[in-house]
């Protein structure tokens, strides 16, 4: 249970899976504020400038080709869906999405993190291609890990 007066400190892990959290924050004191639901994954809030970033934290399998036995009590996947205006980041293993009103997805599995737009547009940032894709709603954007 969370208490609505004092919030989340940043540098919090909240766990989404099964419910929903409202984020609100002010850039500056008496400034306008920016609010986003974020539900169905774990995942750790920081703030860069007036970025609310939230960098996903749910342990992963490691990525086999072949069977692993101790490895698959632990998903293979992790998510966090974001739905809200202001100015959220994202973050995944191999990239990270920003929005300043949308919905969307970031998913990290064995094939890399995929960004998914259900509403507006994100650019995401390509950690391993170094480059930021904007990704239009409809569409979608899997940035693969390293070779």
């Amino acid at each position: 249970p969370l208490d609505a007066d004092t919030g989340i400190p940043l540098g919090s892990t909240v766990d989404t899976t099964h419910g929903t959290v409202e984020l609100t924050s002010q850039q500056k004191s008496g400034g306008a504020s920016q609010t986003a639901k974020f539900f169905d994954g774990i995942f750790l809030v920081t703030q860069q400038g007036p970025v609310i970033n939230l960098k996903l934290t749910q342990k992963l399998a490691k990525c086999t080709a072949g069977k692993a036995n101790a490895a698959r009590k632990r998903p293979k996947r992790r998510r966090l869906w974001g739905d809200g205006k202001g100015r959220f980041r994202t973050q995944g293993k191999h990239s990270a999405a920003t929005v300043v009103g949308t919905k969307w997805l970031v998913q990290d599995s064995c094939a890399g993190t995929l960004t998914k737009v259900a509403r507006g547009v994100v650019s995401v940032r390509d950690f391993t291609r170094h480059k930021t894709i904007r990704v239009k709603a409809g569409k979608r954007y899997l940035a693969k890990p390293p070779r």
